[in-house]
This record gives C-alpha cells, structure tokens and sequence, in this order.
C-alpha cells in the first residue's frame, strides 16, 4: 500500500507537512451548509448523487452526462483503469504512483514510463514523449497537472499539442487535482468541444480544505463517463459530501484568496529555502514544494524534523525519485516559519 494520507504516528502536536491541503481551512458557508445537512443523515442520499452532479456541470460549464461523482478523486482513478481498461499505457514520472497501481490491478498489461530528469526540474519533453508512445503504442496516457510530487505545470496549450501529434485513437487522462492552487487554464475545453476522448480528474478536497469528506469528480466524453459507470458502486458518496459538492463553487472571493495566498507564499519559501547547503528546491505551482536533500536521505531528515515535530512526506515510493527527495506543503505563514528554521537548524548545524 502507498504511503500518502498524513501522519500516522504516535507523537502529539506534528505539523504535518506531508498533506496537501488548503491552509485557509474550508469556506465557511461551506461549514454552515454540512452543519444544517446533519438532520439529513437519517436519510439515505441519492444513490448516484445525480442532484449534486448537475449542479457542478452547471458550475464548470459542462453537461451532466459528462460528469462523474467519486468518493475523492482516488475512486475516479480505479474506476477509469476498470472501466476503460487499457491494455498499454503511457506514465511520465515521477508522477502520483496510485494510476500504475490501479492500472496493474485491472489488468493492464503494460505501462510503459518515461523517466524526467531532476537536471531539466523534471520538463516533459513533447519530442521525447511522440517518440515513446510511437515504440509503445499505449492505449491511455496519463498526465498529472500540476504534477504530484514535482509541481511541475503544462498550459493548455502544450497539452493540446501533444493530443494533436499523438495517435488520434489515445484515450488522454489528466489529472488535475491540484490546478485550482496553480491559477492556469484548465483542459476542460477539450472535453466540451473536441473529438478526443479525454478525461479530466479533479478533486474538491484539497482546495477546499476538507479530505475527510471523500469528494472528488471527474469530466469526460460521454462514452468514457459511460464506462465508467458501469463499474460504479451504489451509495459510494455520502451525504455530507454531496451537500459539500452543492456549494463547493459557490464563494468565489474565498477561491481568489486562496490563490493569492498560495502564489505569494509558495514564493516566500522557495525563496527563504533556496539557498540552504545540501538543498534543492524545485519550483511548483502547486502548494507544496519538492525537495532533494544532500549529505542523508529525506528519511534520515523526516526522522530529524520529527524531533522538532515536523513531518515531511518522503518520496522514495514515487517512480524515478531516489532516496534524497521528500515534499512540503505550504501552510499557514508561521506554520512555514516552523519548517523554515527547522531546516535552517538541521541543514546549517
């Protein structure tokens, strides 16, 4: 089993920075709306959240018919390998390691993967890209933008190039879960007015701060979403979650805030961190920063921040990181501060 999900041990007061979740916390009329939806919980929810799905078609401009529910993004992710269920597939990486997990699960008989380099801050490369997927020949290939765990962005005009060079018959999955912290455009246009059969990921827990809901969807030409319902389970969304999805949209002026503050913060650090001996900080446009550290591994310095009660998420289980890498959210300033001197005091020391 992987190794995300946040802090698990047994010391008291971590800051966890492993965990990639909005530091502003959840909007409050978000907490308003869970709080009167606990009288509902005696109530058995819609069965496929039909009600819930519409309004974010309406919200994202897409139609019903091509918008899928999920119990988190993580769903969407099996759901897709089991109901398109390609035979090849096409993986830059490092990237998040749950689509090779879900793609060996369901069949797939083999995933081909292009390794990015740390020298070129982990660039995907359109030529080196044709090329593999020419020798390959992948039924889906998968992109993460931002890419967990580099940050790395594409606009949207780069990955239309890629869609436009490859084999017409490649089914495309992007996986956008982290955009709303970047502030670039997403995809989804090429799902509302193109014939590619692509599918866009997003999650609604970690910009809104509330992973414990299990809330995530996804967008995609009507067959794919087809597909992939008829693997869906009944009831996997609760309703506490689908009241979440009827109002996730609806306060812009929070949405605003929070890219300002990640944008601004994001920056802060890097810059506070870039020029520590024995560390490389790779630029993101996500909130969270990857890390190479020199000198010990990242769990030899897990281990040492945890002693501050710190916590770090190693990278060594993500395809194409060593031993040395390790990534951080960004969180509230004075939590950032806590990490900021804590590597100073290692690092220095």
């Amino acid at each position: 089993m992987n190794k995300h999900g946040g802090y698990q041990g047994g010391r008291k007061d971590v800051l966890d920075f492993s965990i990639n979740i909005n530091p502003l916390g959840m909007p409050e009329g978000l907490r308003k709306r869970l709080e009167a939806a606990l009288d509902d919980l005696g109530r058995y929810p819609e069965i496929t959240g039909e009600t819930a799905r519409n309004k974010i078609a309406e919200d994202i401009g897409a139609a019903p018919e091509n918008v899928i529910l999920g119990n988190g993004a993580i769903e969407l992710i099996y759901l897709f390998a089991r109901g398109v269920h390609p035979e090849r597939a096409l993986i830059p990486v490092p990237t998040f390691n749950e689509y090779r997990r879900a793609l060996s699960m369901n069949g797939c008989g083999e995933v081909c993967e292009l390794t990015l380099s740390p020298e070129d801050d982990f660039a995907l490369d359109h030529e080196r890209l044709i090329r593999l997927a020419e020798e390959c020949r992948p039924e889906a290939v998968y992109l993460c933008n931002p890419t967990n765990p580099t940050g790395r962005l594409y606009s949207k005009a780069f990955i239309k190039e890629l869609m436009d060079r490859m084999d017409p018959e490649i089914i495309w999955f992007i996986d956008e879960s982290f955009i709303e912290f970047s502030g670039i455009e997403t995809c989804l246009e090429y799902v509302n007015h193109s014939d590619r059969r692509l599918f866009l990921l997003r999650s609604l827990t970690k910009f809104f701060g509330v992973p414990g809901l299990r809330i995530g969807y996804g967008v995609g030409s009507a067959g794919l979403i087809r597909a992939m319902e008829a693997y869906k389970e009944p009831w996997t969304i609760n309703t506490l979650a689908l009241e979440a999805a009827m109002c996730i949209y609806d306060d812009k002026a929070y949405m605003q805030r929070t890219r300002d503050y990640i944008q601004t913060e994001r920056q802060r650090v890097f810059d506070a961190l870039s020029g520590l001996p024995g560390l490389q900080v790779y630029p993101s446009g996500a909130d969270f920063h990857l890390y190479k550290v020199e000198g010990r591994s990242a769990q030899t310095l897990q281990k040492e921040l945890l002693e501050q009660h710190i916590n770090i998420r190693t990278c060594e289980d993500f395809a194409g990181l060593e031993t040395q890498f390790f990534r951080a959210a960004i969180k509230r300033h004075e939590d950032n501060d806590r990490l900021i001197a804590a590597l100073n005091n290692i690092l220095r020391g």
